[in-house]
């Protein structure tokens, strides 16, 4: 069972992020590689500094600096022999861990204010969190929430940002500065509103939940590539919303009845009324299943053997 909801890296990944890489002309900019060493082996940095070079502590002097180690570190590219690059893919390979940026430089140095700035998210009500946009599960999500003014104070420090894509892909993006009013340089942490910090927690659902199904119940996760996996557990995630099913154990409750029998289980029209009730807010999906009686567990009992042996489709 994988760890991490993500696929290998597509063959030729390392082709395409050297094409990638060799765009990287403006002297002003230095191509940096953006690894979360908390999901590599305890050895990968003396790996990762003997083959492509010193790295740079993102969070060094930071209200997170204490992460220490196990935090985010930049490793420059501009030199790197083909070879290191290949073997910085090796490394992360399967893992959410590394990404690529163009960054903007003083004395040769990297300037990390912006990228700290990204990564001390502070909420509607003053809660500080750790942004932990290093894990690119996390980082094209919170690229895409960023309102105007955040994109341009971001696109000040980064030109330009790639990433393995859960399917294994290369993706990337452009920024540019706009005329927008920015947030003000002395605004050492980003403030989510509640819509932007709501999203950045539902995105983060099916991750959450997969750790904890793989930690107890691993029997019950379908086979299947682990970008497959996440997709249909987003989709469950999903239907399981639309019934106000919205907290983790009722989440759990749900996912487990699909993966332990069958993912179209919610479409019994017995238990439309525990979905009435769950949209209603009146009674927990748990409480509810806890009280169904011998012929509502017959008949998805009758619809999970009718499943067994269809093959495996994803949900839309």
């Amino acid at each position: 069972m994988p760890r991490f909801l993500q696929n290998p890296h597509h063959t030729g990944l390392a082709t395409q992020l050297a094409q990638w890489l060799a765009h990287c002309t403006d002297a002003s900019l230095a191509p940096l590689a953006l690894v979360d060493m908390s999901m590599l082996d305890a050895s990968a940095h003396c790996q990762l500094s003997r083959v492509v070079g010193p790295s740079t502590p993102l969070l060094a002097g930071s209200r997170y600096a204490a992460y220490g180690e196990l935090g985010p570190r930049l490793f420059a590219l501009r030199a790197v022999e083909s070879s290191a690059l290949e073997r910085l893919l090796t490394l992360t390979d399967g893992r959410p861990a590394s990404s690529v940026l163009e960054l903007a430089t003083r004395d040769d140095t990297p300037e990390c204010s912006t990228l700290q700035w990204l990564a001390d998210a502070q909420s509607a009500d003053d809660t500080r969190l750790y942004c932990r946009y290093a894990d690119t599960r996390v980082l094209p999500n919170v690229l895409d929430i960023l309102d105007p003014a955040q994109k341009s104070r971001l696109a000040r420090a980064v030109r330009r940002w790639a990433w393995v894509a859960r399917d294994g892909s290369l993706q990337t993006m452009n920024f540019a500065p706009t005329d927008t009013v920015e947030p003000p340089d002395d605004d050492t942490s980003i403030r989510f509103n509640d819509a932007q910090f709501a999203a950045l927690m539902q995105t983060a659902e099916a991750d959450t939940l997969f750790d904890m199904l793989n930690e107890h119940t691993p029997d019950i996760i379908p086979a299947a590539e682990p970008a497959a996996q996440w997709r249909r557990l987003d989709a469950l995630l999903g239907i399981a919303r639309s019934h106000g099913i919205t907290n983790a154990p009722d989440q759990r409750q749900f996912i487990t009845l699909a993966w332990s029998g069958s993912e179209l289980f919610h479409s019994l029209p017995a238990l439309a009324p525990t979905f009435d009730a769950t949209r209603r807010g009146t009674m927990r999906f748990t409480d509810a299943v806890a009280n169904w009686d011998n012929d509502t567990w017959d008949q998805i009992e009758a619809m999970a053997d009718a499943f067994a042996d269809a093959p495996a489709t994803e949900l839309q």
